[in-house]
């Protein structure tokens, strides 16, 4: 990922995070974390919207994810002064790293830590290199009998995984086109999931075939493709190619890396009310060019890893009965005819 891609992801999930989504906040904060400490700099104003971010995810997340996220910042030398401080005066179990670690917490700061806090705090304090003599010195024989600094308590990273992917994956399907071009461009900046490279191998004549079962007016069928050769969730199938603003297909389009010109009549001829604005369609014209294959790949591969694990142990023939069934659907009027298409502005692809 480019340091711009990785930029803009951080502005959007920050961005996302200041729309208060409960279930997702640590998670995000992980990821926020994650992203910051890839950058050797940030410049202040990112710092300060980071600073301010980070703390108020903090004071809403459990004791594992600030523990995760304090292990990370220990390290990194351009650690905001603020969630240093916030990070140090918490319980141990969290304090700990910093305390000893952190270049960002000075000799001052050192000291207000000892006036307000405890000897797990000042034993962690104390393991720190290059210990400030005044600190040194106050701190005289503290820890003397012990073994070695506090023992953190076991941190749990298994949320460090693909669960903000997912739930964004989840929330772009329910939520309105504004937020979900924020998703789009903060995908890139979240973990990546198993199902993104079987989507990068699938053959590119897939795109044909999707295309001809649209051509035929086939939604049902067109979802049926999905599920066998993507394997997006039949349900999410269906409200993907249902969708009334028409986006989510472009993300499918755009994941297998269809052309435009395929992907527009894909769109008009499954969702025809598309068609009647024209306004609506040269939209999502720009939208296509602006969303990237990558974040699109990512997204509909936290789509097909949304399947329940029941619905992979279907059998063979309940399954073909099923999409035989699904695939009847005939041709409805009143649909676009392909001389009406609009013409491709520009000639880029990706």
């Amino acid at each position: 990922m480019s340091a711009s891609s990785a930029q803009s992801g951080l502005q959007a999930l920050i961005e996302l995070a200041r729309r208060d989504r409960v279930e997702l906040r640590p998670t995000l904060l992980r990821v926020l974390v994650d992203q910051f400490v890839q950058e050797p700099a940030h410049r202040p104003l990112d710092k300060a919207r980071f600073s301010e971010l980070a703390c108020r995810l903090l004071d809403n997340v459990d004791v594992s994810t600030r523990a995760v996220v304090a292990q990370r910042l220990a390290a990194y030398a351009g650690t905001p002064g603020v969630v240093a401080s916030r990070l140090a005066r918490d319980e141990i179990a969290v304090a700990e790293p910093i305390l000893r670690q952190s270049a960002t917490l000075g000799e001052a700061e050192l000291h207000a830590i000892l006036d307000s806090c405890g000897i797990g705090h000042a034993i962690a304090i104390k393991m720190r290199g290059n210990l400030p003599e005044s600190v040194a010195r106050r701190l005289g024989s503290v820890g003397k009998g012990t073994d070695a600094a506090p023992r953190a308590q076991r941190i749990d990273r298994s949320g460090d995984g693909p669960a903000l992917t997912l739930a964004l994956a989840r929330r772009y399907l329910a939520t309105e086109t504004d937020e979900r071009k924020l998703i789009l461009q903060a995908l890139p900046a979240c973990p990546a999931v198993e199902p993104e490279e079987r989507i990068r191998r699938i053959d590119r004549k897939f795109g044909e075939q999707l295309e001809r079962a649209a051509l035929r007016h086939q939604s049902q069928e067109f979802a049926v493709l999905l599920r066998r050769a993507a394997g997006v969730p039949g349900d999410l199938a269906a409200r993907i190619v249902a969708d009334p603003a028409g986006d989510p297909l472009l993300v499918v389009c755009r994941a297998l890396e269809i052309q435009f010109g395929a992907t527009s009549r894909i769109l008009l001829f499954l969702n025809p009310k598309l068609g009647a604005s024209v306004q609506q369609v040269f939209a999502l014209a720009e939208w296509f060019e602006e969303i990237r294959p990558a974040a699109a790949r990512r997204l509909l591969g936290a789509w097909c890893a949304l399947a329940p694990a029941h619905a992979q142990r279907t059998s063979a023939t309940g399954r073909g009965v099923r999409e035989r069934a699904d695939m009847r659907a005939s041709a409805r009027p009143g649909m676009p005819s392909a001389d009406r298409l609009p013409a491709r502005r520009t000639a880029s692809e990706p």
